[in-house]
């Protein structure tokens, strides 16, 4: 069962992830104590909504940072929503989904800093993680 202290804790472990310490800063400010809420499903049946997360909020640019283990979720479960105009009441499209909170922060347009396509989160979780295992078999 997903409760505020899992969803707390995947977000725990999604920033230390992030290897830019400036970058993992100015996510870390945005973070907020987690809530569900509830969008419409654009890809389903008329009327189909998903719970979602709240784990991170940016109001001055009109954008939160969620988690779901729906629609997209199974695949990328982070993902940036819209909160500036009131035409925004889905959970919106793939582009704004990821594998990583990272991935979502700056794609949202919320990191103003420096990106390079050798990144981390531009990596799939197998790629990643694949890497760091195999970078521990070879120093050990």
């Amino acid at each position: 069962m997903v409760d505020n202290a899992r969803i707390q804790a995947l977000v725990d472990a999604q920033l230390a992830l992030v290897e830019d310490p400036d970058r993992r800063s100015a996510l870390a400010q945005l973070i907020v104590p987690p809530r569900q809420e509830e969008r419409e499903w654009d890809y389903g049946a008329e009327g189909e909504r998903y719970p979602y997360w709240v784990v991170a909020e940016a109001p001055d640019r009109g954008a939160i940072l969620v988690y779901c283990e729906h629609g997209f979720g199974p695949d990328e479960p982070w993902g940036f929503l819209f909160t500036d105009k009131p035409e925004f009441t889905s959970l919106g499209m793939d582009s704004q989904w990821g594998w990583y909170l990272e991935e979502v922060f700056v794609r949202a347009g919320l990191w103003k800093g420096k990106t390079s396509v050798s990144d981390a989160f531009h990596k799939s979780p197998e790629q990643r993680f694949r890497l760091a295992q195999d970078v521990r078999l070879t120093s050990s």
